[in-house]
């Protein structure tokens, strides 16, 4: 594991919700938290000044991370025949990040996408024909996160985003914390994304913010978004704690 000594500047955590808490409009939202993950509206790319309006909604500080379409993270599913739809599909992403100011996008692929040498392939081509950095801006501008399912044990799924020039997204909650689960946090930009699958429906207690904190300590720049059943509670209670 990576110790927070190593890092290069002082860590920057950003804590916030998956999807908006019922009956909180946006504006409201980051007057409390600074970032927010959230699904695009019917599952596709809006219109320039809608994406534009999430940007002044979030306000001068806040985050935003879109999550990319589901019909386009089942792009093994498409065939080469719909390389080309694939391809305007990326664009109007890339397109509604940048006019958002979005810090990332998800790609949460489905779990029929396996760790078989041939989906390895797929998401290889996916990520550097597709997908690239250059379609997101470069390197500095707007992160790509992969949210892998199914059967990708999660230090095998951050190994190969490793490779990929890609950041896998981790819940540091899932599993035993004693045993070797869980991936170290990626030294330049991790991200998180806390389910509470698994776990008792009440909000995170005490050892469960420390560990999260602990996790995102060895990143110089670390993105949280908890889906748990009670995650605008614990998004509060563990951006205090960081605070």
């Amino acid at each position: 594991m990576t110790d927070a000594s190593e890092t290069t500047s002082p860590t920057s955590i950003s804590v916030g919700c998956a999807e908006l808490p019922p009956g909180m409009n946006r504006a409201a939202y980051f007057r409390r938290l600074p970032f927010l993950e959230m699904r695009l509206p019917g599952d596709r790319p809006p219109a320039r000044r809608v994406a534009e309006g999430w940007r002044s909604d979030a306000g001068g500080a806040g985050a935003l991370a879109l999550v990319a379409p589901r019909a386009l993270c089942a792009f093994h599913q498409s065939g080469a025949a719909g390389d080309a739809e694939l391809e305007l599909a990326v664009t109007a992403l890339a397109d509604a990040a940048r006019a958002a100011q979005a810090v990332a996008v998800v790609f949460a692929t489905p779990p029929d996408l396996s760790p078989s040498s041939a989906h390895r392939d797929m998401l290889r081509r996916f990520f550097t024909d597709l997908a690239g950095p250059e379609r997101f801006g470069g390197d500095a501008a707007v992160a790509r996160i992969w949210q892998a399912d199914g059967l990708w044990r999660p230090p095998v799924a951050a190994a190969f985003a490793e490779e990929l020039g890609i950041v896998a997204s981790v819940d540091p909650l899932a599993g035993d914390p004693l045993e070797e689960g869980i991936p170290a946090a990626p030294p330049a930009l991790a991200y998180a994304r806390v389910t509470g699958l698994g776990r008792p429906s009440r909000p995170l207690g005490t050892d469960d913010l420390d560990r999260l904190a602990e996790w995102a300590a060895s990143s110089q720049r670390a993105f949280i978004a908890l889906a748990t059943p009670t995650r605008f509670k614990d998004a509060l209670a563990l951006a205090r704690a960081l605070a």
